[in-house]
């Protein structure tokens, strides 16, 4: 299973290596990216027989979707609220989407 990582509430903007938040709608496949957005979508959906928790995330430039295996919920992780995710996004189905990303719950 994938290693699920979550960061302090306190700190909007870590710094690492990913470099500086995108537009979502800027995010390119196969890059390393961090973005900032609202959840507009939660669905529990099973992947090959697993679990998976596939999450929506929105800003004014478009929507990615988050999908973390093996769970069904994420504590925090609720409609309305927002995430930065950072990892690198595939494209799937003519849209980008994360496996098990970094996330940090913003206020």
């Amino acid at each position: 299973m994938g290693l699920l990582r979550r960061r302090a509430v306190g700190r909007p903007e870590p710094d690492d290596s990913c470099g500086p938040t995108v537009a979502i709608g800027a995010a390119e496949a196969r890059m390393p990216v961090r973005v900032v957005g609202q959840v507009s979508r939660m669905r529990a959906r099973p992947t090959t027989g697993v679990p998976a928790l596939a999450v929506t995330i929105s800003d004014d430039t478009g929507s990615i979707v988050a999908v973390w295996t093996g769970r069904r919920e994420i504590g925090g992780v609720t409609l309305g609220r927002r995430l930065l995710i950072e990892g690198v996004a595939l494209r799937r189905a003519g849209h980008l989407e994360f496996t098990n990303p970094a996330y940090t719950l913003l206020p």
